[in-house]
């Protein structure tokens, strides 16, 4: 299992750290969470081609998650002497169809014209789809966000999406082998919508995770000290993310 830190930042420009994306290569499959602005590209740039994409979850309908879907969808239509033919799989939060249908009637050219685009709203709880078995559950950021855990070939790995600090996070990340989890700030500038350093670290502690990688740090996030703060709750390895941070499981 690979994971490729393609955006670990937010919504607010950092030359380090750009808006989610990430890409997990597991089982033969290889998975995009999260398109924020410019995604499609930085997936290019670490050789993914975007007609190679099969797979894109999205965690929830924030611009810094999912603006470049339609980007996706317009560059599949608009490639010269290609045409998709084989499924392209969107699979998240509840509100994803209507959203994606939205975004379809402004840009209309975006909208697929040789393939089929499957949308998969997640229940909570467990969930087989497109050959998946995926686990979501709400996060508390917005009414729809959610976090997923995926388990194939016996690898567990766990993305947070934005979270508040809820006890569900301890059961998706429970016993990961990898746990992407937000930690937007340092301890004392934390916002009810979202985890710091400290909180995330606890999370996984409880959880019994194997190695947490640290997202979505916002520009006042000083890596120095919230790695010693994820240190404090956290004794396994732990990395803190930047655009092309890459680890293995």
């Amino acid at each position: 299992m690979r994971l490729s830190i393609l955006g670990a930042g937010t919504i607010l420009p950092q030359p380090n750290r750009s808006p989610a994306c990430h890409l997990l290569e597991i089982a033969g499959r290889k998975l995009v969470f999260d398109l924020g602005p410019g995604a499609v590209a930085r997936l290019a740039a670490a050789g993914l081609d975007h007609r190679e994409i099969d797979t894109v979850f999205i965690s929830h309908l924030h611009p810094d998650h999912v603006l470049d879907l339609v980007t996706l969808l317009q560059a599949t239509n608009a490639t010269p002497s290609w045409e998709r033919r084989a499924p392209l799989q969107l699979i998240g939060c509840r509100g994803l169809a209507a959203f994606t249908e939205a975004l379809l009637a402004i840009f209309r050219d975006a909208r697929p014209e040789t393939y089929a685009l499957e949308i998969h709203e997640l229940e909570l709880g467990a969930n087989e789809v497109a050959g998946l078995n995926i686990h979501a559950a709400l996060t508390g950021h917005t009414s729809n966000s959610l976090a997923l855990r995926l388990e194939a070939e016996g690898r567990v790995f766990a993305y947070s999406g934005d979270a508040a600090d809820l006890p569900a996070l301890v059961e998706i990340a429970q016993d990961a082998d990898l746990f992407l989890c937000e930690a937007s700030f340092p301890d004392g500038q934390g916002t009810p919508d979202h985890l710091t350093a400290t909180q995330a670290a606890s999370i996984a502690a409880r959880a019994g995770v194997r190695h947490l990688v640290l997202t979505h740090l916002y520009p006042q996030a000083d890596t120095q000290n919230m790695r010693a703060e994820a240190e404090a709750q956290f004794k396994g390895r732990l990395t803190i993310a930047q655009d092309g941070t890459e680890v293995r499981a």
